[in-house]
């Protein structure tokens, strides 16, 4: 019994794309969400409860985010040495808090909302 030639992966291509499709489409977001002079405004949740600030996107890559009172409350009551909060460097879905006592590693929040207003802060 001859079933015949079964092209399922060229179907596919033509409906999800390739992964270098993708891939270039992610790296597009990022670039058109990371433009120096952006203000973006990010939620991450932590075990006290969800945390919101804002940060103005800058050349160094390493922003410090200005929370929202009430979580500063949230990350003070978890972290009584809390010192400041930043974006990642290396992983920009990441928030880190940076603590006033030096230990092994800091706390890192994968970030749950984003959302960028284009040349807000220009």
């Amino acid at each position: 019994m001859n079933i015949g030639n079964i092209d399922i992966l060229g179907d596919q291509e033509e409906t999800l794309g390739t992964a270098e499709d993708l891939t270039e489409e992610i790296v597009l977001e990022t670039q058109i969400s990371e433009q120096p002079g952006n203000r973006v405004r990010i939620e991450f949740e932590t075990s006290g409860g969800f945390c919101k600030g804002y940060y103005v996107t800058n050349e160094l890559g390493r922003e410090e985010l200005t929370m929202e009172p009430d979580s500063v409350i949230i990350l003070t009551g978890l972290f009584p040495a809390y010192y400041g909060t930043y974006i990642k460097a290396l992983n920009r879905e990441w928030v880190e808090i940076d603590l006033s006592e030096k230990y092994e590693g800091a706390p890192e929040y994968k970030i749950y909302n984003r959302i960028v207003e284009p040349g807000s802060a220009q």
